[in-house]
């Protein structure tokens, strides 16, 4: 059977200053054996969307060396020190206006590098769910009541999205339009857990990925 992501295309945000790291750049620690990002970049693809772009700024040299190797397209956001939605706009123009895909993306999920408990399941029954709703709604995993990561857009949102500064960017877009959103209650922290602090990576590395299923 096909993957529901097989028609859509993602943008991995890969190019924040990991500030609360101090002076390493979390991307680049090393997680199940590989760089943070080349992890998360490798679930992406490993979940079978169509383009997997990753969006690099800070570090982009060394980001961008973590993932040689992977099938993956990479873009460079100028702009990234204004903030992660510099990025998800940089991200999203990228990939709808590719010159090389045969036919738009029935959705562009947006996803974060700092992520790494997500396995290519729990993107696989997001997107289930996103196809099932008719690809008409912005899915929002939500985890006990707090809005978790990735979300998926419909390609009219998604240009939206992309089109204006960044007060109308993908947050605004779904704190905006409520009528757009569709919530999915998941089962599994792994959709809100992320890596900011060297204590987030200690735990990272001594734990695995939360064994409860995703979506009912």
């Amino acid at each position: 059977m096909r993957p529901a992501t097989e028609k859509l295309d993602a943008v991995l945000l890969a190019a924040g200053l990991s500030r609360r790291m101090g002076a390493q750049n979390k991307l680049l620690l090393h997680f199940h054996g590989k760089p943070l990002v080349r992890h998360t970049a490798s679930i992406l693809l490993n979940a079978g969307f169509r383009t997997v772009c990753v969006v690099t700024g800070h570090d982009a040299d060394a980001v961008e060396d973590a993932l040689k190797g992977l099938p993956a397209a990479m873009t460079r956001n100028p702009d990234y020190r204004d903030g992660q939605m510099s990025s998800v706009v940089h991200g999203l123009r990228t990939l709808l206006n590719d010159p090389r895909a045969e036919a738009p993306a029935e959705g562009i999920a947006i996803a974060l590098a700092d992520m790494p408990y997500l396995e290519a399941g729990d993107y696989r029954r997001l997107a289930r769910i996103y196809r099932e709703d008719g690809a008409r709604h912005i899915i929002v995993p939500e985890f006990l009541g707090q809005r978790g990561n990735p979300v998926i857009l419909p390609p009219g949102l998604a240009a939206i999205a992309s089109a204006g500064d960044l007060n109308t960017g993908c947050r605004k877009l779904i704190e905006n339009r409520p009528g757009d959103v569709r919530t999915v209650d998941v089962r599994s922290s792994a959709f809100v857990r992320d890596i900011d602090t060297a204590d987030d990576y200690g735990r990272a590395v001594r734990s695995s990925h939360p064994a409860a299923p995703c979506c009912g």
